[in-house]
């Protein structure tokens, strides 16, 4: 009887999870400036005083660029829309954190995606407090995948506890300017590993993280190749951070290349009915993109734009959750 409590703490923990309904999560491409790569030119256009999109969205997610480049002007529009839409904020960033201020000829981790110089967030997010914008949600730009898997000359590849406490020193900045927002793992779905790897590795690094922060994130989101058998990595993935009491979730976009808007749309569409039909207790979805295609974010009743995917999810499938 003495395991009864710590039994009975866990079930209701799990039970907890589960009662609540489904998040979408929508995290549109921005219209920055990225050299050749194409972005969504309507972007600011989902901002409008009168938008030509209405489908559903818990969290809007804006990218880690946009996060480190916004204006006072652009994070008031941004957040302004939200709070008159009943819409949360995410924001991302990379967090894995590395040894030099300045670019240094040899350093590891430079031009990788998911990594941050010291003090990085700390001035990032410190200006959106500035700002006066709540940010309940920041979403962490894969730092197990690319700070341990990536497998590249530039890549760290850091065991998972130097990883861990790189990120938690990036955590500890973000925490001075916002103390209270939930942190939201994105990872890559043993993409670079073989499943029975990767799944111990995310124990590994779930375990890590909470040693070096103090907490677990809130949720952990998996970023999947849909031409691999991503259901074996994603089913018991799922199962272990719910066992760890984290919430799960998917990104959903197209299958990549794709050669088109109604190419692109049509895999995004095949996916989200291959993720609905495996019944995953998914807490949360994110309807995403960073292709070239769909090419527009709007308008939504234009079926082959972003936020027409949206509203095709939300008709579909939202009355499932």
């Amino acid at each position: 009887m003495r395991f009864l409590p710590s039994l009975l703490g866990i079930s209701m923990l799990w039970l907890n999870i589960h009662t609540q309904a489904q998040k979408i999560w929508f995290a549109p491409p921005d219209n920055l400036d990225r050299g050749a790569r194409t972005y969504n030119h309507d972007f600011p256009g989902l901002f409008d005083a009168s938008p030509a999109w209405s489908a559903r969205a818990d969290v809007f997610v804006l990218s880690p660029k946009f996060t480190a480049e916004a204006t006072q002007e652009s994070g008031d529009r941004v957040a302004g829309f939200l709070a008159s839409h009943h819409i949360a904020l995410a924001v991302s960033t990379g967090a894995v954190q590395m040894d030099n201020a300045q670019p240094t000829p040899g350093e590891c981790g430079f031009g990788v995606e998911g990594y941050s110089r010291p003090l990085k967030n700390q001035i990032i997010f410190a200006r959106w407090k500035r700002f006066g914008i709540d940010v309940p949600y920041i979403a962490l730009d894969e730092p197990l995948s690319f700070g341990h898997h990536f497998q590249s000359a530039r890549g760290c590849q850091y065991s998972i506890q130097e990883t861990a406490h790189r990120v938690a020193a990036s955590i500890a900045e973000i925490r001075k300017s916002y103390p209270n927002a939930k942190i939201v793992d994105y990872e890559a779905a043993a993409t670079t590993v073989p499943t029975k790897q990767w799944l111990a590795d995310l124990q590994e690094w779930l375990t890590a993280y909470r040693k070096e922060t103090g907490e677990l994130p809130d949720s952990v989101v998996f970023d999947v190749d849909w031409r691999k058998p991503w259901l074996d990595a994603v089913r018991p993935g799922t199962e272990l951070v719910h066992r760890m009491g984290v919430k799960a979730g998917i990104f959903l976009d197209g299958t990549a290349p794709s050669i088109s808007d109604a190419n692109a749309v049509a895999t995004t569409k095949q996916n989200m009915a291959a993720v609905a039909s495996a019944k995953l207790p998914l807490d949360l979805v994110v309807i995403a993109n960073w292709t070239a295609h769909p090419a527009n974010d709007l308008p939504e009743s234009d079926p082959n734009s972003l936020t027409g995917v949206l509203h095709y999810y939300e008709a579909t499938y939202g009355h499932m959750h």
